[in-house]
């Protein structure tokens, strides 16, 4: 088929110069994204030289009026005839074409993450596409940026630390500790945990970068037929801010993910049975994640504004998608925004697999979640602030009654939780009359409430 395409550019070119983009279709109310936590981006990259040089032209096209339409054009072989033009039109949120920098991607899609992580938020990155399509490229540069960043001026000086993984099948793989395995769970707040990872405390832009470095030399890489060096994993680069203030929840968290290249059928005809089945993972795990993503919507609220049933999201069916379980669960309670750069290969070579990455960024730029966080639930302690807490205190903690002030000054229902049990019953006995007995059992008490809501919710 490619050779029979390369036969036929003369007649590709003419069809295209005939081409006339049809105006955009009127769908009643359009979506606003004011409150959405998710961000879809597309990026196109040039043709490379040996493409050129090879006769391969260009078949996606973003169009100049900012409207967010990528076109891509299809030569189709007819029976009979002339071949014929098939074109598609995908809206997707900002399109960035062959002629913008990294820098411009980073400044308009991943610097709006940074002041928000630093409050304790999570933010995520992640880029996908079909191999060769430019996503290493690009997440390499965005990290240099990202670093730079971080320990600049104008932010707060903060404790930052690194883990860096790969992700290969339902295997994980320490990339700062001479790919080490290490286990991906779930604890008992429902977060997941990274267990037995290294973690390095960094104090500058130049060993950040050294170790992201150092860590790519270890990513899992091998040929197929559209790269010579294509990653064969999804690589994970986590960044974690200690934020002092002990009011705050969490640490904030950057995910920054190179996800691994997906393929087309025709380009695993040469591969071996074990290639074949890497990529069959590669694809599924990628297909849960945007279809989990896009079904977080239904979760939140249906066009009519109520809420719906929560769906069904296999998030358990892979490590990739333990790793980015909050970004499609209903139940979590921390604050999440997610950036998504859709990487394109522009060929027309490739449009078979350039459809299927511009429909899964067209799929979420349509979902647009909000994530909304839990509300107030008083049979539930990860929703309750600490004015709810020392309410629950102050009426549940027995005779005598123990100071909320003593057990909680600030904390909310899910700090106190994190709380170590010594240090809990501790504070309990500054408070009069309290026996190490009754504060044993109040810790228990506040723990089972914990368990129970957690049963409840699956």
């Amino acid at each position: 088929m490619e050779q029979y395409l390369l036969d036929n550019v003369a007649r590709y070119q003419t069809l295209l110069q005939r081409f006339k983009p049809p105006p955009q279709k009127k769908t009643g109310e359009a979506k606003t994204s004011t409150n959405s936590s998710i961000v879809v981006n597309t990026r196109i990259r040039p043709l490379l030289d040996d493409e050129v040089s090879s006769g391969q032209v260009i078949a996606a096209f973003p169009r100049g009026d900012g409207s967010g339409v990528v076109d891509l054009h299809e030569l189709r072989r007819v029976v009979r005839g002339l071949p014929t033009m098939n074109s598609s039109a995908f809206k997707i949120g900002k399109v960035f074409g062959a002629d913008q920098t990294t820098e411009t991607i980073y400044n308009e899609t991943v610097q709006p993450l940074l002041p928000y992580v630093w409050e304790g938020n999570i933010g995520t990155l992640f880029a996908y596409g079909q191999t060769g399509s430019g996503k290493t490229f690009t997440v390499s540069g965005l990290e240099r940026l990202i670093a730079k960043s971080l320990f600049s001026e104008s932010l707060a000086e903060r404790k930052i630390h690194v883990c860096i993984f790969e992700l290969a099948g339902n295997s994980a793989f320490d990339l700062l500790n001479s790919r080490a395995p290490f286990m991906i769970l779930e604890d008992s707040f429902g977060d997941t945990q990274l267990v037995g990872i290294q973690e390095r405390h960094v104090q500058s832009t130049a060993e950040l970068l050294e170790i992201v470095e150092n860590a790519n030399t270890f990513r899992q890489t091998a040929s197929t037929e559209k790269n010579d060096g294509s990653s064969r994993s999804h690589a994970v680069c986590r960044i974690r801010i200690e934020n002092p203030a002990p009011e705050v929840v969490e640490d904030g968290i950057l995910y920054l993910i190179d996800l691994a290249g997906s393929e087309a059928a025709r380009d695993i005809f040469n591969h071996t049975a074990d290639r074949m089945k890497e990529t069959r993972e590669i694809n599924i795990s990628l297909s849960i994640v945007f279809r989990g993503m896009a079904d977080f919507d239904s979760a939140t609220a249906t066009a009519t504004g109520k809420p719906s049933k929560k769906p069904y999201i296999p998030f358990r069916q892979s490590m990739l998608t333990k790793v980015l379980k909050h970004l499609f669960d209903p139940d979590r309670t921390r604050g999440c925004r997610t950036s998504v750069l859709a990487c394109v290969n522009p060929s027309f070579l490739d449009t078979g697999a350039t459809k299927n990455t511009l429909r899964y960024a067209e799929m979420l730029q349509s979902s647009q979640p909000t994530g909304k966080a839990a509300s107030y639930n008083p049979s539930v302690p990860t929703t309750w602030s600490n004015k709810d807490l020392r309410t629950y205190i102050r009426i549940k903690s027995g005779n005598p009654s123990i100071s909320p002030l003593d057990l909680a000054p600030y904390e909310s229902g899910t700090q106190l939780l994190r709380v170590p049990e010594d240090e809990f019953v501790q504070r309990c006995l500054k408070s009069d009359g309290v026996t190490k007995e009754q504060a044993d059992m109040f810790y228990s008490k506040l723990w089972k409430l914990h368990i129970d809501s957690r049963r409840a919710a699956r």
